[in-house]
């Protein structure tokens, strides 16, 4: 084990948020922490000359402030164990609580809450996001096992969408995912928490999936992904059916708003937490 290692933390904005993403993804970096309006990933000491070449990419080649991104030395005591000191079950209304495996036996279930075990990996999706949180609490409000027994999660992640929808009285998803890091977390948590049976995970874009006929449709993905998937979306979805969508900028709000309008989606609530909005709305 090295003895220190490095934080690269980078604030963002509507402008600068896929800007930095995208930056880190080309530097193979697909491990990122998001909170509190940064995006941090955590290296080898090694790696001075890496985030020396992040940060100097960013300014030059994004225009990202320099103000805006640190990049510091810390001690490597036990990293692991200090991080996981931070990560605490998230409680969703009284409905889901999402925990990892190390907290299993701290868990508050005495409001009926029905547990999810996510242990926060390579993938997007562990209930400590605000986006995650938002969606996860409007499906929790509005999904109606009486009627709501076919979801499609588009970009599924750790699949902790399709897992909630099933422990929420959802019959079958349809998940799809793109990146191999996630595909293996989602098989994995499906299987942790015994809902491989409800769904069918696939490695391809939304243009892939057959199927069609949904009653719901979640997603938790980024604005430049959702928008032009929209059209494709509404025609996946049953009439009157119902869709979940976040990951989207405050910012973004009145965009988005308009895109659903504009592809025959009338809005029933708007959710916004720090800088995130939340979408449910149904299909005319």
């Amino acid at each position: 084990m090295e003895k220190n290692y490095i934080e690269l933390e980078i604030a963002f904005n509507e402008s600068t948020y896929d800007l930095v993403y995208n930056r880190l993804y080309l530097n193979d970096l697909n491990t990122i922490l998001e909170e509190n309006g940064l995006l941090k990933v955590y290296l080898p000491a090694s790696d001075t000359a890496l985030a020396e070449k992040i940060k100097q990419e960013l300014i030059t080649e994004d225009s990202v402030p320099e103000g805006s991104i640190s990049i510091g030395i810390f001690d490597n005591k036990d990293w692991n164990l200090e991080w996981e000191k931070t990560i605490e079950p998230v409680y969703i209304l009284d409905r889901l609580v999402v925990y990892p495996s190390w907290k299993k036996n701290e868990l508050d279930l005495s409001r009926g809450n029905i547990p999810i075990e996510i242990d926060p990996k390579m993938s997007f999706g562990t209930g400590h996001n605000e986006t995650t949180q938002l969606i996860l609490e409007q499906m929790s409000t509005w999904i109606d096992p009486k009627t709501d027994r076919y979801m499609l999660d588009f970009g599924s992640g750790t699949g902790i969408l399709a897992i909630a929808a099933v422990k929420l009285g959802v019959e079958k998803v349809i998940a799809n995912e793109i990146d191999d890091d996630s595909i293996a977390n989602a098989n994995d948590y499906f299987s942790l928490n015994d809902v491989t049976n409800n769904i069918a995970l696939y490695q391809c874009d939304l243009t892939k999936v057959a199927e069609y006929g949904f009653d719901v449709i979640a997603a938790n993905i980024i604005s430049n992904v959702i928008i032009p998937n929209l059209p494709l979306m509404n025609q996946k979805l049953k009439a009157g059916g119902k869709i979940f969508i976040t990951g989207i900028l405050r910012e973004e709000t009145e965009t988005l708003l308009n895109e659903l309008t504009k592809n025959n989606f009338q809005m029933r609530e708007l959710k916004q937490r720090a800088e995130w909005a939340a979408f449910y709305a149904i299909k005319l």
